[in-house]
């Protein structure tokens, strides 16, 4: 049975039960009180009746006895009440009889006590009261039988009107009901299309109920998230694509020296190359062999960053970037490069082994961007929640469309001058992976001829606040 048929089955027994009990017992309740009222009536007349006898006979002499039958006769013609069944009579003899003598009983009450019963004959119902009294010294005995069909007609009746008010009741309950039910799983239907639409890959869809009920409020919680669904599989796609073009420029930058290795040292194990030839090839193998073996340490780096978890401490900045210097100086003279770096006496939390690896990798790409020698600085500072570092060289530049690419993995601006260099593309990559464990940023700025700037922030423990947030 389904959820909306199940729905109308049970608002409909809802509203039957619940009218129909009520109307039973508002037609119980009224036949009771109307039932009553006639008893009551009946006792009132019958007292009427037994008072007026009693103040007849109060003589006590036979003349009144004898005219009983009159006077009875002339009592019950007079009297509003119309009585199914009257008698009187003594021990002896019969005074007055009329009606169905078959409804009177044979009660002989004793003097001052009244007997009530309720008897069926057929469908009709009657009351009857019967009682002794003392009249010139004898005791007579009252017997009346009371009509109480009008009762019951009247309950008849009202039945009769119930059963066709609580006919239209529950016809119309069972169209509310529909009605209800349709409403009601209209808009469960609607959630209902849309999971099967995003189900079946239509991950744009969305509900879109707009009512201000529970289930507007499923609607929308429902369509958030199969906002945050498309969002995250999205993001899934651009990281397969991303990996996709990883492994592709990966095998791309082992094919080329390896293919050259191979070809090198199958020519030097035939021993058919002169003596400059084979010093030539020797010298390539071996330079190939040291790019493939930084590459293979880069992607070790690579790998071991999303294995870890960063050891965060206090640091102070200016012997921190003063071991810095000290170890990259030969490096950079090496290359015709002055190198500088200066800290502030200020301490800021951070992992020393990542942000040295950091900076090793910054420093050494800007030593690469100069062609005759040339100068890097590196300054750092504490900031609010964190710390900042700035590389600056007055290198080769780039180009501003090159600014948004060089994090990627492998991409490298100049490729020849990269690869001659031993450089592989992984040093930026790097960069931007250890910046994102200490919840920071980075950020380049480059004019071509003139040298580039690069901006490192770093939060540690604390995650960047929002730009609409407080400073702290």
């Amino acid at each position: 049975m389904s959820f909306r048929l199940r729905l109308i089955v049970t608002i409909t027994l809802l509203i039957a039960l619940s009218f129909g009990i009520g109307g039973t017992a508002l037609i119980y309740t009224s036949f009771q009180h109307t039932l009553e009222e006639e008893k009551l009536s009946a006792m009132d007349s019958y007292e009427n009746l037994r008072n007026t006898i009693s103040l007849l006979n109060s003589s006590g002499t036979d003349f009144y006895y004898v005219n009983m039958s009159s006077i009875m006769e002339s009592i019950e013609r007079q009297s509003v009440d119309k009585w199914a069944g009257l008698h009187l009579r003594s021990a002896e003899n019969v005074l007055y009889s009329s009606g169905d003598t078959s409804l009177l009983g044979q009660e002989s009450p004793e003097t001052g006590a009244c007997v009530r019963t309720t008897l069926r004959v057929g469908s009709v119902r009657y009351y009857r009261i019967a009682s002794s009294l003392q009249a010139g010294g004898k005791k007579l005995i009252l017997e009346a039988v009371f009509d109480l069909t009008p009762a019951y007609t009247a309950r008849a009746g009202q039945q009769r009107v119930f059963l066709a008010i609580y006919a239209a009741v529950v016809i119309l309950g069972l169209g509310a009901a529909s009605l209800l039910s349709l409403a009601l799983t209209n808009q469960l239907q609607a959630l209902t299309s849309a999971v099967r639409r995003i189900a079946s890959g239509n991950l744009a869809w969305r509900s879109n109920i707009r009512t201000q009920d529970e289930f507007g409020q499923l609607s929308r919680d429902f369509d958030a998230m199969a906002g945050k669904l498309q969002e995250n599989f999205a993001k899934l796609e651009t990281e397969v694509q991303r990996q996709e073009a990883f492994m592709g420029a990966f095998a791309h930058e082992l094919k080329t020296p390896m293919t050259s290795i191979i070809g090198y040292a199958d020519l030097l194990r035939q021993g058919g190359l002169e003596e400059g030839d084979r010093m030539g090839a020797a010298n390539y193998i071996f330079s190939e062999g040291q790019r493939l073996e930084k590459l293979s340490f880069k992607l070790l780096e690579l790998l071991l960053l999303e294995q870890d978890t960063p050891v965060m401490r206090d640091v102070g900045l200016h012997a921190f970037l003063a071991d810095v210097e000290q170890t990259l100086a030969p490096m950079a003279r090496e290359r015709g490069v002055t190198l500088m770096c200066r800290g502030e006496f200020a301490k800021a939390v951070f992992d020393p082994d990542l942000v040295k690896s950091l900076l090793y990798n910054l420093i050494d790409n800007a030593a690469k961007a100069m062609v005759d020698g040339g100068a890097v600085a590196v300054q750092g500072k504490r900031i609010s929640g964190g710390c900042e570092f700035q590389v600056v060289d007055n290198g080769q530049g780039m180009e501003e469309k090159e600014l948004t690419k060089i994090t990627e993995a492998f991409y490298r601006v100049d490729k020849a001058r990269s690869r001659s260099q031993g450089g592989a593309g992984l040093g930026l990559a790097l960069c931007k992976k250890i910046v994102e464990l200490h919840n920071g940023d980075i950020s380049f700025r480059s004019e071509v001829g003139k040298g580039t700037c690069v901006t490192v922030t770093l939060y540690g423990r604390r995650k960047r606040r929002k730009r609409n947030e407080k400073s702290e």
